[in-house]
C-alpha cells in the first residue's frame, strides 16, 4: 500500500514537475488536478476491472460444475461465506494473508492474481479509449499538450462497454479451458449472442468495415449500416471457423465433425472456434490471423509457468485459451497504431499479401505449440463394446458437469479451486 501511495504522489507532482519544466506557460501546481484525474480514471477502471476478474473467478469455478452463479463468495474448503472487506479484490486476500478467515487454511493465489491481471487489461482498454488514444476514427484531442483528460460521451462509454464485456468474456473462456474443462453451452451462447447481437444493432461497434479497404465508415449510411453489420459478423464467423479448423493440428487432431460429432476432439474444435470468435468479430477478420498467432506465441511461456510435476497442470489449448485476451488487450490497445502499419493485417494498408501471410503462419502453429493426440486402446475381441459406448457417451457429455473430473479424466488440482 505504501508503494502505491508513493507512484501516486511521484506520478501527480513528478510527472507535473517534469511537464512544466518544458513547457514555460504552465506552473506545476497548474497540473496537479490534471494529472489528479489521471489517477482516478486508473483506479477506477482497475477497480471495476479487478472486480470483473472476481466475479470471472466464480463463474471460471461454479459453470463447468453446472453451478448457478449467484450468491455470495464462500471459502472452497469450509463453505463459510466471505466478508464483503474480504472479498474486496486483490487487497482482500492480501489483508487475510491468503488464509480464510473462518477456517485459516490457505486460499489459492490464483483469486488475486486473476483479479490482478483481468484488472489490468481491462483498465489499459478503458484508458485507451476515454483518452482517445486507441481506436481508429476517433477524433483525437484538439488541445494536445500536458492538459490531456478523458472526453466522454455517449459513443465513447458504449463502445468501452461492448469491449469490456467482449474482453471479459474472453477472459473466462481462458479461465475454464486453463483448468481443461471444456466450455459451458451457456457461457458461450450468452457471451457470443451478446457481441452478435450488439453489432447487430448498433452497427458503430464494428470500428472499421468488413471489406478490404473499399470503403470507410464514413460511406456507409441508413440501412446499409445494418447491411454492413450483418455481413461484418458473417465474415467474423467464418473466419473464426476457418482458423478454428487450422489450429486443429495442433489442440485436436482427430476431430471429426461428420463422423464423430459428439467426441471430445470436436468438442475441444468447437472451443477452439469460439475463443478465436471474439477477436474476429472484435477486430474483424483481416487482422484476427494475426491476433491468433501472438496468441499462440504468449500461450508458450503460460503452458511453462502453469505445467508442474507436481501437479496436473494445463494443456496447450488452456494456454492458448488464456493468451487470447492478452493478445485481444494488446490489439485494441495498439489498433490505430497497427491499423496505418504495411506489415499488420488490417486490410487498409497491408494488402491482402500481408493478410495470406499471417493466415499461412497459423498453419506452421503446431511446430511451437501443440497437445500431444491422446490414443485410446484398441478393443480386443473379447471387449464389452457395450460397456466401451456407455464410457463414451459419459466422457462426452455435452454439459462437461463432472466435479470429480475434467475433459482428461483426471480429478483437478484442488490446490488451485477459485
Amino acid at each position: 500500500m505504501i508503494a502505491v501511495i508513493l507512484a501516486i504522489v511521484a506520478y501527480v507532482f513528478g510527472l507535473s514537475w517534469w511537464q512544466a519544466l518544458h513547457h514555460s506557460y504552465y506552473e506545476p501546481n497548474d497540473l496537479w488536478i490534471p494529472r489528479a484525474i489521471d489517477v482516478v480514471v486508473a483506479f477506477w477502471s482497475f477497480w471495476v476491472g479487478s472486480s470483473i476478474g472476481s466475479f470471472l473467478n466464480v463463474v471460471a469455478w461454479r459453470m463447468p460444475r453446472g453451478e448457478g452463479v449467484n450468491g455470495r463468495s464462500y471459502c472452497p474448503r469450509c463453505k463459510n461465506r466471505l466478508r464483503a472487506r474480504d472479498n474486496f479484490p486483490v487487497f482482500g486476500w492480501l489483508a487475510l494473508g491468503g488464509r480464510c478467515r473462518t477456517c485459516r487454511l490457505p486460499i489459492s493465489p490464483r483469486y488475486p492474481i486473476v483479479e490482478a491481471a483481468v484488472g489490468m487489461s481491462l483498465t489499459l482498454v478503458s484508458i485507451g479509449q476515454l483518452y482517445r488514444l486507441s481506436l481508429p476514427g476517433q477524433p483525437v484531442h484538439s488541445h494536445g499538450g500536458p492538459l490531456w483528460a478523458p472526453i466522454i460521451d455517449g459513443p465513447v462509454l458504449v463502445i468501452l462497454l461492448f469491449h469490456v464485456f467482449a474482453v471479459a468474456f474472453a477472459w473466462a473462456m481462458g479461465l475454464v479451458r486453463l483448468d481443461r474443462n471444456p466450455l459451458p453451452n451457456r457461457l458461450v451462447f450468452t457471451g457470443l449472442g451478446t457481441i452478435v447481437i450488439a453489432m447487430l444493432v448498433f452497427p458503430m461497434l464494428m470500428i472499421v468495415p468488413w471489406q478490404n479497404a473499399a470503403t470507410t465508415a464514413e460511406t456507409w449510411t441508413g440501412l446499409s449500416l445494418y447491411v454492413n453489420a450483418g455481413v461484418r459478423v458473417l465474415t467474423s464467423l467464418a473466419a473464426a471457423a476457418l482458423i478454428g479448423r487450422s489450429l486443429a493440428r495442433a489442440f485436436c487432431p482427430s476431430a471429426d465433425p461428420k463422423a464423430d460429432p459428439l467426441g471430445k476432439s470436436t468438442r475441444r474444435l468447437i472451443d477452439v472456434i469460439a475463443i478465436v470468435a471474439v477477436p474476429s468479430l472484435l477486430v474483424g477478420w483481416q487482422s484476427v490471423p494475426a491476433v491468433t498467432v501472438i496468441a499462440t506465441l504468449i500461450a508458450i511461456p503460460l503452458r511453462g509457468i502453469f505445467r508442474s510435476p507436481k501437479r496436473i497442470g494445463t494443456d496447450g489449448l488452456g494456454a492458448f485459451a488464456l493468451a487470447m485476451p492478452i493478445a485481444l488487450t494488446m490489439q485494441l490497445i495498439a489498433w490505430r497504431w497497427l491499423l496505418v502499419q504495411t506489415w499488420w493485417p488490417s486490410g487498409f494498408n497491408g494488402g491482402p499479401w500481408t493478410i495470406l501471410v499471417w493466415a499461412a503462419a497459423i498453419l506452421v502453429v503446431p511446430v511451437w505449440l501443440r497437445d500431444p493426440e491422446i490414443k485410446l486402446p484398441m478393443p480386443g475381441p473379447d471387449s464389452d463394446l457395450n460397456q466401451a459406448e456407455d464410457e463414451d457417451e459419459d466422457d462426452d457429455d455435452e454439459d462437461g458437469n463432472d466435479e470429480l473430473e475434467n475433459e482428461d479424466g483426471e480429478p483437478p488440482d484442488r490446490r488451485d479451486q477459485p
